[in-house]
């Protein structure tokens, strides 16, 4: 699960004058901020609640589970507590965390994670509508959708769903907040001629004949996968999921000691326990002609029917309807969704043009060689082919032996250029069209890098946790005598 508060995605109301949002898709995590004095400018109360007439909130599970908490220790414990918490977190620390932590719907997590995982041919981008430009624009191809909506415990039919085929990866979700990673891993592992590292090829290859949940259970127990899904977590962020989950444990625990209730018939359908404001991440994948929604926390996968594999982004239509219709069960009141697409990194894309034009070069200066024009003093024409040797090539993951070897020249190109009879300006012409071609495919490469970088860069400075050195500062100021002086200013302030 996911929950999305804080600096997390958040659900907001529809304003009637707003204007439409296409196919009912909003970034949500883009909520507008309450102005400041809010409740003294834009709501005017008729009268001043009681406070003690104002029931508790119920849906604040770390509220309560911090309550319990407080109730529990002992004075004495919490000075030794509060050095274990705020000691600085190493990173064998973090593998050892046998927990999940929750994630927020960011694509810059997501890429960062692709990162580390060493899946660096894909790339996550978020999308904003449903209709075909929008979808036309996402670099291509795409390999899967990354839904998130509000999980909640409606009736949902599993007479349609079916047992999981031997071509189609899917896992079951069987731990707490693993819901992103278990989604991210069911495109992954679905996906054809992409690149993987050792780790996740060793996932791949030893979970491929497991039934799902036991796929599950190899993700959970997954030390290198689980760390990368914690990459952001700091300290304190593993002990209040660790306090999160023994407080509902306890509530589960005290229910099934409770007098036990009359069972209802059995039906296909089944209705979950949820909490309000609960998150799900849930993915959509074509495989083999057939589009499929993995849900890690279904037994089965759905099957949505099939598309045209000949047909560019044939399946995006059919995933997109099956979107619109969970979309469409959801409470009006509320744009509570985001739309994450796994695509072929523009890397890829952007290093396979440059190639090609880098061995068109090359055709061009042989040709060049061949004809009468290298006998002509006064013809001096030179291609980029001399431009870019391996050094320089090694930035795309490319060598002039690969390039040679892997990669065919555009021959028409080339033909149409170098003429028997021709006078040279026509080779020339060409040769400066490669150089101006293969200048923006660089610039493009460079651009393409800084942003996944940015992206890694952002999520290395979310996990720094400067709480050791906030603790070592306040008990400085303690140990002065400068903190009580400060307290003490504040209380005479009122």
């Amino acid at each position: 699960m996911a929950t999305l508060e804080n600096g997390n995605m958040m659900a907001t109301s529809v304003d009637p004058d707003d204007e439409p949002i296409a196919n009912n898709v909003r970034r949500s995590a883009r909520a507008r901020k309450v102005p400041l004095k809010y409740d003294e400018e834009y709501i005017i109360p008729s009268y001043k609640a009681d406070p003690a007439k104002i029931p508790p909130r119920t849906d604040r599970p770390k509220r309560r589970a911090a309550e319990v908490a407080r109730e529990k220790i002992a004075p004495e414990q919490i000075a030794p507590l509060q050095e274990q918490v705020f000691a600085r977190m190493d990173i064998d620390e973090r593998k050892e965390y046998g927990g999940w932590v929750e994630l927020e719907s960011e694509p810059a997590f997501f890429n960062a994670m692709l990162q580390d995982l060493d899946a660096k041919t894909l790339k996550v981008q978020e999308v904003f509508a449903l209709d075909e430009m929008s979808l036309a624009d996402l670099p291509q191809p795409v390999c899967g959708l990354i839904f998130l909506y509000e999980w909640t415990n409606e009736d949902e039919s599993n007479a349609a769903r079916q047992g999981c085929p031997e071509n189609l990866w899917f896992g079951n979700q069987t731990t707490a907040n693993g819901c992103a990673t278990v989604a991210l891993m069911n495109i992954i592992m679905n996906t054809e001629n992409v690149k993987l590292g050792p780790e996740l090829q060793e996932f791949k290859e030893a979970t491929k004949p497991l039934p799902p949940p036991h796929r599950g259970h190899a993700l959970d127990t997954n030390d290198f996968i689980r760390a990368i899904h914690n990459s952001v977590a700091r300290r304190n962020d593993l002990l209040s999921e660790d306090l999160l989950l023994e407080n509902k444990y306890e509530t589960a625990y005290k229910k099934s000691k409770a007098p036990a209730r009359k069972k209802r018939k059995a039906s296909n359908s089944s209705k979950r326990n949820y909490d309000p404001g609960t998150y799900h991440y849930i993915a959509f994948v074509p495989v083999d002609g057939q589009v499929w929604e993995l849900d890690g926390l279904e037994t089965m996968p759905l099957c949505l029917g099939p598309y045209a594999p000949d047909v560019e982004n044939a399946w995006l239509g059919v995933a997109s309807e099956a979107i619109q219709q969970r979309m469409s069960r959801q409470n009006d009141e509320f744009l509570s969704f985001n739309l994450l697409a796994i695509c072929q990194s523009p890397l890829l894309t952007l290093s396979r043009r440059l190639a090609t034009s880098l061995s068109t070069a090359k055709a061009l200066e042989d040709a060049i060689a061949s004809s009468p024009l290298s006998r002509d003093v006064n013809i001096n024409i030179k291609t980029p082919w001399a431009d870019f040797p391996n050094d320089r090539l090694a930035r795309f993951n490319l060598t002039r032996e690969k390039i040679s070897a892997e990669f065919p020249p555009d021959a028409a190109r080339v033909g149409g250029a170098v003429r028997g009879d021709g006078d040279g300006d026509a080779a020339q012409s060409l040769a400066e069209e490669l150089r101006a071609e293969l200048e923006a495919l660089e610039a493009l490469y460079v651009a393409e890098v800084a942003t996944v970088e940015e992206a890694v860069d952002m999520i290395r400075a979310r996990g720094r946790d400067y709480t050791p050195a906030v603790h070592q500062w306040v008990r400085t100021l303690a140990e002065k005598g400068v903190l009580r002086e400060l307290i003490q200013e504040m209380d005479a302030l009122g």
